[in-house]
């Protein structure tokens, strides 16, 4: 068969003119130009041209490729096949996949899960559920794997692992090292990229070049760059990430619902309690009989309330069967136990009336703190479950903490603060051994015998320690008493402290709602590094050495003595 990469004859050369102008027909059988059918075959399935004018078709003798005439280019048949790129294309033979030249020839020995289409003369392929680039040969570029890579573009390409993603070179290398939930490719100078606060633009060192957030991006245009608000405007932004023209605004009717949505936030807050309380989510799939049954709950009323539970898209209803079952969010509740149990402690928060107290305590100055329902809660079990609540939301909040924070082996640490409870396997991790927990708001004894940490009561914890660390602890004070605390440790052995906090910022959004919270349950506050660094001129001694993040709302303030 002829080898189309170097030979054609007069009537495909003179198709090959028109390559794109070449198109599918309707039914997806052959390909037309100029309306008319293109060659004579008729296939089960066509796909698009691809240069040098050779396209993947599908007939009951398999998968392969044609020319312009619609005649095979060579004799071999796949399962699958895909469009040609850089002289070479992807198909799938026998359930895996590899690469074949223009005479249907393998370009390498191995095969793979699953294979991309060669950009730069380098593809992306996956083997299991791990991916990486390899060239024309099917050598590997670098050792890396990764849980998902893109195509080169300009010598760039895009990689995910760890949930988070960053930008590497031909070598594996990365371009800058900074690491984003999202992120697009580079185009004219920059890439889109999602943080937890929304969509911006970086430029190559990865740092962004504005501080606005929206919904959602478009690489840059001539300057400019179309974007969505978070109130569902559409404009375009220049590159100081301000919006220059507005192409619509919400109407009034979306502005409404969407505001009214707000407003009964607090439906899904009870739903999502009532069902934790109930138990409901453990017990499906089921039917609307059986559960009613075992919830000794009336069939009519039950049916109401799951099926606001279904609109919330905790659970899926299949109507044909009469089958209730879990949805997503509904699953990762029941397998993340902590979140029930916050369903729960949340459903107990809305009903404090200092939430219908706000302008009151917004005219106190200074706002004084005090302690919250959960240490006011008596009973010791639903006390617990509220400290588990909390101590399951930080779990997940600290897992950089170990990779970031150096801490010597010998040093002797004390804790404040029910989260500072899940440091202490990290800490055993790094071999530190002589830690205790400074048991002031008194946590109940069920909670705090799950961990392997020396429990002190006494006014004088800090006399032995080296380094203290406050999780998520001074934020429920208000000043007097966070300086109290400092205070305490000026003549002591502490040499260090560790606050991990949300460090808010005067002209960032970010950590306002709950501060809002924090002020209506405890009377406390989330500070900027400027009130810390106050409030820390008044003890004198120490001062913040650094401020290390842990996630985009959660960082490690580092104060030492001076």
């Amino acid at each position: 068969m002829q080898n189309m990469q170097y030979e054609k004859t007069p009537d495909e050369l003179n198709k090959f003119k028109h390559l794109n102008h070449i198109e599918i027909s309707e039914c997806r059988t052959f390909h037309k130009l100029g309306g008319l059918p293109l060659y004579n075959p008729r296939f089960i399935d066509v796909e698009k041209f691809h240069h040098p004018g050779i396209a993947p078709v599908h007939d009951q003798s398999g998968g392969y490729h044609i020319n312009l005439d619609g005649i095979a280019i060579y004799k071999q048949r796949f399962d699958k096949t895909f469009g040609f790129y850089c002289d070479r294309a992807a198909v799938m033979d026998k359930g895996k996949y590899y690469h074949i030249d223009l005479e249907g020839n393998r370009t390498y020995r191995g095969s793979y899960d699953w294979i991309g289409n060669y950009q730069e003369d380098k593809c992306v392929v996956r083997q299991g559920d791990k991916f990486f680039h390899i060239d024309l040969a099917g050598n590997r570029l670098y050792l890396e794997e990764y849980d998902y890579v893109g195509d080169f573009k300009d010598g760039i390409a895009v990689v995910y692992k760890n949930r988070q993603a960053t930008h590497i070179n031909y070598k594996g290398h990365f371009i800058h090292n900074k690491w984003y939930k999202k992120l697009g490719i580079f185009h004219k100078g920059y890439a889109n990229a999602e943080d937890n606060n929304g969509w911006f633009h970086i430029d190559i060192k990865g740092e962004q070049i504005y501080d606005h957030r929206y919904k959602m991006v478009e690489p840059f245009y001539n300057g400019y760059a179309k974007v969505e608000t978070f109130d569902e405007r559409l404009g375009q932004i220049d590159i100081t990430g301000n919006i220059k023209h507005v192409i619509h605004t919400p109407d009034t009717i979306s502005q409404m619902h969407k505001i009214s949505r707000e407003l009964v936030g607090f439906w899904h807050t009870y739903l999502i309690n009532a069902a934790s309380q109930m138990g409901v989510l453990q017990l499906l799939p089921a039917n609307t009989v059986s559960l009613g049954k075992k919830l000794k709950v009336n069939q009519e009323n039950l049916h109401r309330f799951l099926r606001a539970l279904w609109e919330i898209n905790f659970i899926s209803y299949d109507g044909k069967n009469d089958i209730w079952q879990l949805a997503d969010k509904g699953q990762f509740l029941i397998d993340n136990t902590f979140m029930i149990k916050a369903a729960k402690m949340w459903g107990k928060v809305i009903t404090q009336e200092n939430w219908l107290k706000i302008p009151e305590l917004l005219k106190q100055e200074p706002i004084q703190s005090f302690l919250s329902f959960k240490e006011n809660e008596n009973n010791e079990d639903i006390k617990t479950e509220f400290y588990q609540a909390l101590l399951g939301y930080t779990a997940l909040d600290i897992t950089e903490f170990a990779k970031k924070i150096d801490i010597n082996q010998k040093t002797k640490v004390l804790l404040f603060g029910v989260h500072s409870l899940v440091l202490v396997d990290i800490l055993k991790s790094k071999n530190i051994n002589s830690i205790s927990y400074h048991n002031e708001p008194k946590l109940p004894a069920q909670l705090v015998r799950n961990f392997d940490v020396v429990i002190r009561e006494e006014n004088d914890s800090t006399k032995e320690c080296d380094l203290v660390i406050f999780t998520r602890f001074l934020q429920h004070y208000d000043d007097n008493k966070v300086l109290s605390y400092f205070k305490a440790l000026k003549n002591t052995k502490v040499s260090r402290i560790l606050l991990v906090e949300t460090v808010i910022e005067e002209c960032k959004p970010m950590g306002g709602i709950v501060d809002m919270n924090i002020m209506v349950e405890a009377g406390g506050k989330l500070r900027t590094r400027i009130n810390w660094e106050n409030i820390l001129e008044q003890v004198g001694d120490f001062s913040i050495s650094d401020i290390l993040p842990l996630t985009s709302y959660l960082s490690v303030i580092d104060i030492r003595k001076k």
